[in-house]
């Protein structure tokens, strides 16, 4: 590569973010909920633009190229943040339930034939289930937390919930 055809590259790349920033920055600020998450996203792309130039130099038209690309970016930033949940979700207080580090499942600590009986419903309960009630019943979190946190829609986060407590009434009624 020659320096000349380095100087058109650079020369394409400024010309070309610099004529399809603002498009860019304003869909970025549409996506996010606020200017932070916005610049994330937009540095993002912009990134990503840069280091794609070569393949993308000789096509027709990049916008839609970088319309694409800023979608990708917003869904693998919504995605990474919903699988961990936030800090705030975490318990320091264990009361009257025991969480089991291998199974990350709820069970109350044995000693009365009420939590004797709670532990044979959640422990007929699938993994998913099990976490869905404790999160909703223990925890205390709406379907719109849960949805965020699970990554999925709250109609499938609302008929998650709703089965799960079909589920444990059968295994309640026997």
């Amino acid at each position: 590569m020659t320096n000349q055809t380095i100087m058109d590259k650079e020369k394409w790349v400024q010309e070309t973010w610099k004529a399809y920033s603002p498009q860019i920055y304003n869909l970025c600020r549409a996506k996010c909920t606020n200017r932070e998450d916005a610049k994330d996203l937009f540095q993002n792309v912009a990134l990503r633009f840069c280091q794609n130039a070569q393949k993308i130099m000789y096509q027709d038209s990049v916008y839609p190229w970088l319309v694409r690309v800023l979608r990708n970016c917003f869904y693998d930033a919504r995605r990474l943040r919903c699988k961990e949940p936030p800090f705030t979700y975490v318990s320091d207080v264990l009361g009257d339930y025991m969480a089991l580090p291998q199974e990350r499942s709820l069970f109350f600590q044995s000693g009365n034939v009420q939590n004797d009986e709670l532990n044979r419903i959640v422990g007929s309960l699938s993994q998913t289930d099990r976490e869905v009630i404790d999160m909703a019943f223990h925890k205390g979190l709406t379907n719109e937390e849960m949805s965020a946190m699970y990554g999925v829609s709250l109609n499938a986060m609302c008929k998650r919930r709703h089965s799960a407590i079909k589920r444990a009434r059968r295994v309640l009624i026997g």
